[in-house]
């Protein structure tokens, strides 16, 4: 005997979701040869100097040269990488913040800092990560910059992004981003410019002509739990409580 179902209704934005530029595998191939190069001085450096802790004894102890002397900077791309989803996503919203309108800008009370270099292009690993994480990520970008300097939005695969965390020497890199001018990544910020479309999201883009888009109910039906097992659920979640 199948068990009595029950409707669930959520809320979802009524806007179309924007599409995510399309990638080859030939554009990936070429990317890869262009962006790993970059990427292994970085990966060296943190193999080499920023050993892994493995215990009290050895915390924070770094290795030094044949000459006893230890590096002090990191490559230079290190500092205009946003590498993982948190310090990405923070970049794109910073940038979006200082395109508010000026209305709106003149109420928040946070001073304005220094302004934050834009990104040429985010690198995300679709299939590795939860739907629900980066599915804001072309809207972000979309109000981070105008259309003419947007970031562009590249997909991986998880093959792509298993080669760049070995390059990095980290366990995953699921999103890593690349700053406007880069040092030593004209050729891969070119590549990326020319071959793969900006996003595009419609609706934003067209302030001037607005159209409507009604509510979207999303009705989904789940196993109904019997009135003993939720009565056993309200009961442990108010002790806990």
């Amino acid at each position: 005997m199948s068990k009595p179902k029950k409707p669930v209704h959520t809320l979802s934005l009524p806007y179309p979701d924007p599409p995510w530029p399309s990638v080859s595998a030939d554009q990936e191939q070429a990317i890869l040869r262009l962006l790993l190069p970059l990427l292994q001085p970085i990966g060296e450096f943190r193999r080499d100097y920023i050993p892994q802790s493995k215990g009290r004894g050895r915390a924070g102890k770094t290795h030094k040269t044949e000459n006893g002397s230890v590096p002090e900077w990191m490559p230079e791309l290190y500092n205009h990488l946003t590498i993982g989803f948190n310090s990405t996503v923070r970049r794109l919203e910073s940038l979006a913040h200082t395109r508010k309108p000026a209305n709106i800008a003149l109420t928040t009370s946070n001073p304005p800092g220094k302004p934050e270099i834009n990104l040429s292009v985010v690198f995300v690993c679709r299939q590795n990560l939860p739907d629900i994480m980066i599915s804001s990520l072309p809207l972000l970008m979309a109000t981070s910059a105008p259309k003419s300097n947007r970031s562009k939005l590249v997909e991986l695969t998880s093959q792509a992004e298993a080669k760049i965390a070995l390059a990095l020497q980290q366990p995953r890199v699921g999103v890593l981003g690349c700053e406007e001018g880069a040092p030593g990544a004209e050729t891969l910020l070119r590549f990326v410019s020319e071959m793969v479309d900006a996003v595009d999201v419609s609706w934003l883009e067209q302030p001037g002509n607005p159209v409507y888009y009604p509510a979207k109910v999303k009705t989904t039906e789940v196993e109904a739990k019997d009135k003993a097992t939720a009565r056993k659920l309200k009961r442990k979640n108010s002790e806990e409580g």
